[in-house]
């Protein structure tokens, strides 16, 4: 049999109508276990887990205490993690097939602490039945990684890029392959409050602050599954402003959080401020645009 040497930490709330067809995609040949950390669901995720678990005894339950939102869910996933690497999943996205192989693969080759997989978002069902036609359309070379990874374009950063070979980078999305004692010595900041929006991108920051390694390999890929899947308040204007909201606010804290690392890695002086104030107005310029077409297609 082969050995095992991956743990996957999987946040959870409210989302047991997902489960059934996110859970199982993770057990890959690699995986020893998967953690699913129930944030206190409202809905019966117990029971649709305790059913998964009859067919993949891989699958380990736990219940926080109280709602404390995914930073602190993922924090106590890793610290039940038994295998020398961590994989960190979503409730509501998916991996391909040979995706942590790869990974884990990338991660000897290059001696590397962290390996971050591709990151893409279905927009609609169609395209969740026609993966491969999904996969190749998104599939798009790299400009370049100064580019790519440009700090002064952050709203832009987007790892959907293709690459022929891995590359180093300082931080990665948060679909991401992490030794165990890597990950356990950091946690993810709880202050990033809403929807948490850059929490991932903030503990990644601090691993490659503290001098280990992060690369970046397209041929591991994680799928998000379209928005009407997941729930339809997210289509409905309310939620889609009060997402915005945490997102400026969560990425100031991100920027004067790690300003020292970020001016030392891009080898810029820019402040904190500057760099939050360049996000805000390539942000607002996109979603402005967007807001319209969405009044104007409510009024059609």
């Amino acid at each position: 049999m082969k050995e095992k040497l991956v743990s996957v930490v999987i946040p959870s709330y409210n989302r047991a109508h997902l489960l059934s067809k996110t859970i199982p995609t993770y057990i890959q040949e690699d995986v020893g276990e998967v953690i699913i950390v129930d944030d206190c669901s409202l809905d019966d995720t117990k029971e649709v887990v305790s059913r998964l678990q009859n067919k993949y005894p891989e699958i380990k339950y736990f219940r926080m205490l109280k709602n404390s939102k995914q930073t602190a869910a993922k924090n106590e996933g890793k610290k039940h993690a038994k295998y020398p690497y961590i994989y960190f999943g979503d409730d509501d996205s998916f991996i391909l097939p040979g995706t942590i192989h790869r990974l884990l693969e990338t991660m000897d080759i290059y001696s590397a602490d962290v390996v971050g997989a591709k990151a893409l978002y279905l927009n609609n069902k169609q395209e969740y039945t026609h993966l491969n036609k999904f996969v190749f359309d998104n599939s798009r070379p790299i400009t370049s990684i100064e580019y790519e990874l440009n700090i002064k374009r952050m709203f832009f950063i987007n790892f959907n890029f293709d690459v022929d070979t891995p590359i180093r980078v300082p931080f990665c999305h948060a679909c991401a392959l992490v030794k165990t004692v890597v990950g356990q010595q950091f946690n993810f900041d709880t202050r990033y409050k809403g929807n948490a929006f850059r929490e991932e991108t903030d503990y990644f920051t601090q691993i490659s602050a503290a001098g280990y390694k992060i690369f970046y390999d397209s041929k591991g890929v994680q799928i998000n599954l379209p928005r009407n899947f997941i729930s339809g308040q997210y289509q409905k204007l309310f939620w889609k402003v009060r997402g915005s909201f945490y997102e400026f606010i969560n990425t100031y804290k991100y920027f004067k959080k790690n300003i020292s690392y970020i001016q030392r890695y891009y080898q810029i002086s820019d402040s904190y401020n500057s760099l939050w104030f360049g996000y805000l107005k390539d942000a607002l310029a996109v979603k402005t645009k967007k807001f319209f077409k969405y009044i104007l297609k409510k009024q059609n």
